[in-house]
Protein backbone atom coordinates (compact mmCIF):
# COMPACT_ATOMS: atom_id res chain seq x y z
CA UNK A 1 0.00 0.00 0.00
CA UNK A 2 3.30 2.12 0.36
CA UNK A 3 3.44 2.07 -3.16
CA UNK A 4 0.50 4.26 -4.07
CA UNK A 5 1.74 7.75 -6.49
CA UNK A 6 2.09 10.62 -4.76
CA UNK A 7 2.24 12.16 -7.83
CA UNK A 8 -1.17 10.82 -9.22
CA UNK A 9 -2.78 11.95 -6.02
CA UNK A 10 -1.59 15.38 -6.82
CA UNK A 11 -2.41 15.57 -10.16
CA UNK A 12 -6.42 13.91 -9.01
CA UNK A 13 -6.24 17.06 -6.49
CA UNK A 14 -5.24 19.43 -9.33
CA UNK A 15 -7.89 18.03 -11.37
CA UNK A 16 -10.43 18.11 -8.80
CA UNK A 17 -9.71 22.32 -7.89
CA UNK A 18 -9.94 23.23 -11.83
CA UNK A 19 -13.09 21.14 -12.19
CA UNK A 20 -14.79 23.11 -9.48
CA UNK A 21 -13.01 26.59 -11.00
CA UNK A 22 -16.06 26.38 -13.69
CA UNK A 23 -19.15 26.11 -11.71
CA UNK A 24 -18.14 24.81 -8.27
CA UNK A 25 -19.24 27.28 -5.09
CA UNK A 26 -16.29 29.26 -3.09
CA UNK A 27 -16.66 27.37 -0.25
CA UNK A 28 -15.87 23.69 -2.47
CA UNK A 29 -13.29 25.69 -4.09
CA UNK A 30 -11.23 26.62 -1.26
CA UNK A 31 -11.12 23.03 -0.08
CA UNK A 32 -10.17 21.76 -2.92
CA UNK A 33 -7.54 24.06 -2.99
CA UNK A 34 -6.62 23.72 0.90
CA UNK A 35 -7.10 19.67 0.65
CA UNK A 36 -3.65 20.45 -2.46
CA UNK A 37 -2.23 22.81 -0.17
CA UNK A 38 -1.97 19.89 2.57
CA UNK A 39 -1.08 17.12 0.54
CA UNK A 40 1.77 19.00 -1.04
CA UNK A 41 3.06 19.67 3.10
CA UNK A 42 2.04 15.99 4.46
CA UNK A 43 3.28 13.93 0.92
CA UNK A 44 2.20 10.54 2.02
CA UNK A 45 -0.89 9.31 0.12
CA UNK A 46 -1.67 6.25 2.23
CA UNK A 47 -1.76 8.74 5.08
CA UNK A 48 -5.14 9.80 4.22
CA UNK A 49 -6.74 6.57 3.74
CA UNK A 50 -7.32 6.58 7.59
CA UNK A 51 -10.42 8.75 8.37
CA UNK A 52 -8.67 9.36 12.44
CA UNK A 53 -4.95 9.56 10.79
CA UNK A 54 -6.70 12.21 7.76
CA UNK A 55 -8.11 14.64 10.07
CA UNK A 56 -5.71 14.16 12.88
CA UNK A 57 -3.13 15.57 9.79
CA UNK A 58 -5.96 18.49 8.66
CA UNK A 59 -6.21 19.49 11.75
CA UNK A 60 -2.26 20.39 12.36
CA UNK A 61 -2.24 22.05 9.12
CA UNK A 62 -5.45 24.17 9.19
CA UNK A 63 -5.66 24.73 13.27
CA UNK A 64 -6.75 28.12 12.27
CA UNK A 65 -9.86 26.63 10.25
CA UNK A 66 -13.23 25.18 12.16
CA UNK A 67 -13.71 22.40 12.42
CA UNK A 68 -16.45 22.05 9.63
CA UNK A 69 -13.77 23.22 6.94
CA UNK A 70 -11.37 20.98 8.67
CA UNK A 71 -14.05 17.99 8.21
CA UNK A 72 -14.31 18.52 4.64
CA UNK A 73 -10.71 19.14 3.60
CA UNK A 74 -10.35 15.63 5.49
CA UNK A 75 -12.77 14.23 3.42
CA UNK A 76 -11.74 15.05 0.08
CA UNK A 77 -8.39 14.18 0.70
CA UNK A 78 -9.31 10.60 2.34
CA UNK A 79 -11.93 10.20 -0.95
CA UNK A 80 -9.39 11.17 -4.17
CA UNK A 81 -6.69 8.90 -1.65
CA UNK A 82 -9.05 5.98 -1.78
CA UNK A 83 -10.19 5.83 -5.29
CA UNK A 84 -5.75 5.53 -6.17
CA UNK A 85 -6.32 2.62 -3.71
CA UNK A 86 -8.96 1.22 -5.19
CA UNK A 87 -7.71 1.24 -8.74
CA UNK A 88 -4.49 0.23 -8.20
CA UNK A 89 -5.98 -3.02 -6.15
CA UNK A 90 -8.88 -4.04 -7.76
CA UNK A 91 -8.37 -7.08 -9.96
CA UNK A 92 -8.57 -6.38 -13.97
CA UNK A 93 -11.42 -8.40 -14.25
CA UNK A 94 -13.15 -6.12 -11.90
CA UNK A 95 -12.40 -3.11 -13.72
CA UNK A 96 -13.38 -5.02 -17.00
CA UNK A 97 -16.68 -6.22 -15.74
CA UNK A 98 -17.55 -2.75 -14.24
CA UNK A 99 -16.66 -0.97 -17.59
CA UNK A 100 -18.60 -3.34 -19.61
CA UNK A 101 -21.66 -2.56 -17.28
CA UNK A 102 -21.37 1.24 -17.90
CA UNK A 103 -21.08 0.68 -21.61
CA UNK A 104 -24.53 -1.48 -21.55
CA UNK A 105 -26.13 1.40 -19.32
CA UNK A 106 -25.20 3.97 -21.44
CA UNK A 107 -26.80 2.36 -24.09
CA UNK A 108 -29.89 1.76 -23.14
CA UNK A 109 -30.33 5.07 -21.96
CA UNK A 110 -29.91 6.08 -25.18
CA UNK A 111 -32.18 4.07 -26.79
CA UNK A 112 -35.10 5.09 -24.12
CA UNK A 113 -34.87 8.41 -25.86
Amino acid sequence: MSDLSFDKFITKLKKQYEYLQDGGTIYRQQTAKLSLEVALKVRKVTLFLDPDESERIVSNYLSDYDQERKNDVSKMLRMIAKSIYLEKTTPDEVKEYVNNKMKNKAILKRQKK
